[in-house]
């Protein structure tokens, strides 16, 4: 197989895998990022007064089914278990997302039977089809709208003077239904966080010797020209 000379663009968790498996090929790598840290969103450090790890660009939580995936990532970081598990509190009450059978039991204050879920929601699983359904036809519109007029005071700042049936289509139609009782908020079996960080852990796979990166190189297809490079 003849070597070549390729150019990456990004150094991000998708720009270093690509890399990676082409320099194990034998190919010669180059990878250019117009920031100063590889990583891309998935960037994080330590702050320096509290060493507590900061994901700089918000929180990433690594969570898959693909076993092969999870494999891999875990030749390059030790993974710490974590599962994600989100509340809100309205009026007081803390209530568990996404919006589960402990959630309903909660804002209804009894008990709803497991093996009745139907008379709440349609159907078994995430309800995503249902998502698409006219709202005067979804079925806990009534409980929403009790629980937004519990909150109404709220409504107009935090929906930008909407009004509460169109507040009502836009959290019914990106908000997520789970018939369990099960809070946690991703359903994969591999979940996790990489114990030393995201960005420990996409130095260590850009590791190889057919690997070079520059970081505050912005890509310029115009002066890219000269190079005799494949570009991705």
């Amino acid at each position: 197989m003849n070597s070549k000379n390729i150019l990456i663009v990004g150094a991000g968790f998708s720009g270093v895998v690509i890399a990676r498996q082409l320099a194990e090929q034998g190919h010669h790598i180059r990878i250019i990022d117009q920031r100063d840290h590889i990583g891309g969103n998935s960037y994080d450090a330590r702050d320096p007064q509290t060493d507590v790890m900061v994901h700089v660009y918000g929180p990433h939580i690594f969570h898959t089914d693909n076993e092969t995936v999870w494999n891999y990532v875990t030749q390059h970081a030790e993974m710490m278990p974590y599962v994600n598990r989100v509340k809100a509190t309205v009026n007081g009450q803390v209530f568990s997302l996404p919006i589960n059978l402990h959630t309903i039991n909660q804002f209804l204050r009894r008990p709803v039977r497991q093996m009745r879920p139907g008379r709440l929601l349609p159907k078994k699983g995430t309800v995503r089809s249902w998502n698409r359904r006219p709202l005067k036809n979804r079925r806990c519109v009534l409980s929403a709208k009790s629980s937004m007029r519990r909150s109404s005071r709220a409504i107009p700042s935090s929906s930008g003077g909407w009004s509460l049936r169109s507040f009502l289509r836009r959290f019914l139609s990106v908000c997520r239904f789970v018939l369990t009782t099960i809070d946690n908020y991703f359903n994969h079996r591999f979940q996790g966080m990489p114990k030393l960080g995201y960005t420990k852990m996409i130095e260590s796979i850009a590791n190889h010797e057919n690997i070079t990166i520059e970081l505050q190189q912005s890509f310029n297809a115009e002066g890219e020209r000269t190079v005799r490079s494949r570009v991705l």
